[in-house]
């Protein structure tokens, strides 16, 4: 294990707590080193549960072809996702709860059951509870952003608040490649996108999330989501504004940034 891997977790835990940017490691924010970043996000997630916060699932990133290559990558990347970042739709984001945030379109999947490593699709539906739209509002605790798969891995995945949207179809009857998704702020299309983005299907994002959680030994549980990564552009986000985010078959969400109106 990384030697200063609890100090750079302290660091970003801090950065955190007090909604302030670090840029002191540029190195890290720039490092392709994936395994080097795990021990750090570990860390800094110990940190987060000392602190009382709650684990409730998992949230995956770089999904898309394009965001593998943005970011150095051969894999997508995992973070933990906390209760306390969960928003009702509707809900008023102020400026001050984030640093630098960009929102993203992506479909939510709830566990009912821990599949095999080596199950079929029908079983993986199967283990699925329900199936949602939802936007995640991306931060990082990195002045401008890490730049690589190891600084955002260590920055647990850019993990910033999610909203899920009230309304979830049955597993059975969720669209995994074809459904779409369109963000609009204060009435302007800002992202589209479609779940084939994320490797194909977001199935597959959820089948290798699944193979790999049993080969690293994560832990999986009924009742855990899993964001399985952004169906289109993460947009930078502007105050004031209201985002609107919409995905036929699977729900819409609104989100007030900054007190729009």
């Amino acid at each position: 294990m990384d030697s200063n891997a609890d100090t750079i977790a302290d660091k970003l835990f801090v950065a955190w707590r007090d909604r302030q940017a670090i840029d002191c490691e540029p190195e890290l924010a720039a490092s392709r080193d994936v395994d080097r970043g795990r021990a750090i996000q570990a860390a800094l997630n110990a940190l987060f549960v000392k602190a009382g916060r709650k684990p409730i699932g998992w949230k995956l990133g770089l999904t898309s072809q394009t965001a593998l290559d943005m970011f150095g990558a051969s894999e997508p990347m995992i973070g933990v996702i906390y209760a306390d970042t969960m928003l009702e739709d509707g809900a008023s984001l102020p400026p001050g709860a984030v640093i630098s945030p960009r929102i993203e379109g992506e479909i939510l999947l709830e566990l009912a059951s821990v599949p095999q490593a080596g199950a079929s699709n029908a079983e993986l539906v199967a283990s699925l509870a329900s199936v949602s739209a939802a936007y995640e509002i991306a931060d990082s605790r990195f002045l401008g952003w890490p730049r690589a798969i190891g600084g955002a891995t260590a920055d647990n995945a850019c993990c910033g608040w999610l909203m899920r949207a009230p309304q979830s179809v049955a597993p059975a009857d969720a669209d995994f490649e074809n459904t779409t998704m369109v963000i609009t702020a204060n009435g302007a299309t800002i992202s589209e996108g479609r779940a084939s983005a994320c490797l194909g299907s977001v199935l597959q994002v959820y089948r290798w999330f699944v193979v790999d959680s049993h080969r690293r030994g994560r832990q999986l549980q009924a009742g855990d989501i899993i964001l399985t990564g952004a169906m289109g552009p993460a947009i930078a986000m502007e105050a004031s504004a209201t985002y609107h985010l919409e995905c036929p078959g699977l729900g819409e969400a609104r989100l007030e940034f900054g007190g729009a109106a």
